[in-house]
């Protein structure tokens, strides 16, 4: 949004106004040390709603009445006060001559104005700068887990300070980068709400994200359910079965003509069907009996298999037990040796025994039938246990077949027994029948297909939402160009300032849009290597110098947003030029760059050399300043606004008399912001 500041002001005791007016551009108070410099940005931030009070006290806390500072802000001037009992005053002026004269805001003017408490002066300035949206939860769930289950906190101006003020201890802080991201809730804050500030997202944005997270946890709530059902009715399933058959079994009539599959189907067909049903039995009377004696005959066949089979396996692990025995002994058997090439001879007389020779031949072939049969060992083994495996198979499908004819076998005998207790058939298989219909009527409260058409609505209405936050929003892909066009601006103006050689020539600073840090990314062989974090870059000169190329690059893109950015396009710098030469020893009434620099030389050093050098360096970033204004200017319309407060002075400048930017310079006695004289 396109703004800077008219005036920063104090109103004394004694209704004086004093004041430093500054321009679009850059703005530059000089001067020595103890003179107010440092106060401008606290004043400004007192006045922009700060909840503490951090003006340096001396000469300007103890004659101020009042603050002020006067924000051009698109059309119009907002005029925001504030004293020193915490009274707030905000007015809107539209008079360009009006405010042009900074003593028409006298007491007077101040006295005349509704005074506001801070809550009410933060929700009125809220809305000029078009921050509109209250509730920024993305999941209304989330704050079940918060503190007295608060929502999160609304946007508010207040986190524009992070982009808007660089004070004297965090221009050059290797540890930090933003202001008041000490504060560990203000710095989520403020990076969780950036979106909004950039115009990504509007009052709009997270209704659509609370109603998508609303149905994502439906749909899942669905998805459970239906899991639930299904191993309901899967139980359901099996009792149903059992029920028919126990009603067919009561009655020789079916309940339903139809299998248990079709009737879980159409759960409603089959209630309408029972409310008009009415039990039957077969005119056979003892067709029950003879029922359950075959069954009862077939039951007792299939016990006969089972140990029929049992005698079978009993018998395998036998001769399992053997082969395992033999395969064991083989070991301690030689194998026969073949000796077919001695000759049988007499050991007295030494002629041939030819029988002999028979006799070998015979016991030979024997012997190699039996090595052959004990290699064949193990084989038999895994036939057996083979075998066995399956007759155990057998004897499980003909155990749970007889389970079943035993329960069909106990169905008849509850008949008998419910008959014995003077309970008729028909009024069992009349129980039997409500227990179907409370079945059914279970399935028809828990339809999977029903709750599946649920989650499919959900998905629709889900995959709607989704597209609708794609197409109008799409805050990811957004957020990555921001980041793109951020780097690209940081590094363009980064290689024009005075960063050591190491990291200058190969300059590649990159900002993590979602956690707001910044580092160094090394490139080795054309791909990334290392990242360095701005604590481990080294020198104070490339601190400084990645603070004011980051918020020189945000600022650019903020005036890039145009009308569409809620941030404004101005930024206080104070005492960068501190990395080169101190500025608590600057109480001369001319800025000397030789003797401030004698008093903090390392040994070795050149004096005339390292002062050049500095000063050089601290004139190149006023110049690349003043630059980078002008460039935003033509490139986007709008000409962002430093205000810099700083001891250096009279700098040889490239494009701009340096004089040209100065608002005020404070270097003789007495001089300062307050000058009681």
């Amino acid at each position: 949004m396109k703004a800077f500041v008219k005036y920063i002001s104090v109103i004394d005791n004694q209704n004086r106004i004093h004041h430093v007016e500054f321009k679009e551009g850059v703005n530059i108070i000089t001067g020595k040390s103890s003179t107010g410099k440092s106060a401008i940005i606290e004043i400004f931030d007192y006045c922009f709603g700060s909840s503490e009070f951090n003006i340096p006290d001396g000469v300007i806390t103890q004659n101020a009445h009042l603050y002020f500072t006067v924000i051009a802000l698109s059309d119009i001037f907002l005029i925001l006060g504030r004293t020193t009992k915490n009274i707030h005053y905000l007015s809107i002026e539209t008079d360009v001559q009006f405010v042009s004269d900074v003593f028409n805001f006298d007491e007077d003017y101040f006295i005349k104005l509704e005074t506001l408490s801070s809550t009410d002066f933060n929700k009125e300035l809220n809305k000029y700068f078009k921050i509109n949206i209250e509730d920024t939860d993305v999941d209304l769930e989330d704050r079940l887990t918060s503190y007295n289950n608060r929502k999160k906190a609304a946007p508010s101006f207040r986190h524009f300070t992070s982009f808007l003020l660089q004070h004297q201890n965090l221009i050059a802080n290797k540890h930090a980068l933003f202001y008041r991201f000490d504060e560990k809730e203000k710095k989520e804050q403020t990076i969780e709400q950036f979106k909004i500030f950039l115009g990504l997202v509007d009052a709009h944005y997270f209704p659509l994200r609370q109603r998508l997270a609303e149905k994502i946890k439906e749909k899942k709530y669905k998805e459970a359910q239906k899991d639930r059902n299904i191993k309901l009715q899967e139980l359901i399933h099996s009792s149903l079965d059992d029920l028919l058959q126990e009603y067919e079994i009561k009655t020789n009539k079916k309940l339903f003509l139809t299998d248990s599959d079709k009737v879980m189907a159409n759960p409603k067909f089959y209630l309408n069907y029972l409310d008009n049903f009415e039990v039957q039995l077969s005119e056979s009377e003892d067709s029950n009996i003879i029922r359950r004696n075959g069954l009862q005959k077939e039951y007792n066949n299939q016990l006969a298999e089972i140990r029929k089979l049992q005698n079978i396996i009993s018998n395998i692990d036998v001769s399992i037990m053997y082969a395992h025995d033999f395969s064991k002994q083989k070991t301690n058997i030689s194998t026969f040796r073949d000796s077919s090439d001695e000759q049988s001879r007499c050991i007295f007389c030494g002629s041939e025994n030819g029988e002999l020779e028979m006799e070998k031949s015979k016991l030979a072939e024997a012997l190699s039938w039996f090595n052959s049969e004990m290699t064949k060992s193990s084989y038999t083994i895994q036939s057996f246990e083979s075998d066995k495996k399956q007759y155990e198979n057998q004897i499980k499908i003909i155990r749970e077949h007889a389970k079943k004819i035993k329960i069909d076998i106990n169905i008849y005998d509850k008949v008998i027994q419910q008959l014995n207790k003077n309970r008729s058939v028909e009024d069992q298989a009349l129980k039997i029948k409500l227990k179907v219909e409370t079945f059914l009527e279970t399935i028809d409260e828990n339809n999977v297909l029903d709750i599946q058409n649920e989650i499919d609505t959900l998905n629709d209405e889900i995959h709607e939402i989704e597209e609708i936050l794609k197409r109008d929003y799409n805050v990811t892909g957004e957020l990555l160009s921001a980041a793109r066009h951020i780097n690209q601006e940081m590094n363009l103006l980064g290689k024009k300032l005075d960063f050591e050689p190491i990291y200058k020539e190969n300059l590649n600073l990159k900002f993590d849009i979602d956690t707001f840090e910044l580092y160094q990314q090394n490139i080795i062989n054309g791909l990334p290597s290392n990242k360095v974090y701005l604590r481990s870059m080294g020198s104070g000169a490339n601190w400084l110098h990645t603070h004011i190329a980051l918020f020189a690059s945000l600022i650019y893109y903020f005036c890039s947003l145009r009308e569409k950015c809620l941030i404004p396009t101005f930024l206080f710098i104070d005492q960068p030029s501190q990395v080169y030469f101190p500025s608590d020893l600057d109480r001369s009434e001319k800025f000397d760059a030789r003797s401030l620099k004698e008093v903090s030389l390392k040994n070795g050093e050149n004096l005339e050399t390292r002062t050049n050098e500095d000063l050089a360096a601290v004139t190149n970033l006023y110049n690349q300043l003043h630059k980078f204004c002008e460039k935003t200017y033509n490139e986007t319309g709008i000409r962002p606004q430093f205000i810099i407060t700083d001891h250096a002075d009279h700098l040889k400048l490239e494009d701009v008399e340096f004089e040209t930017l100065v608002r005020a310079r404070w270097r003789a006695d007495n001089e300062g912001f307050i000058n009681l004289n």
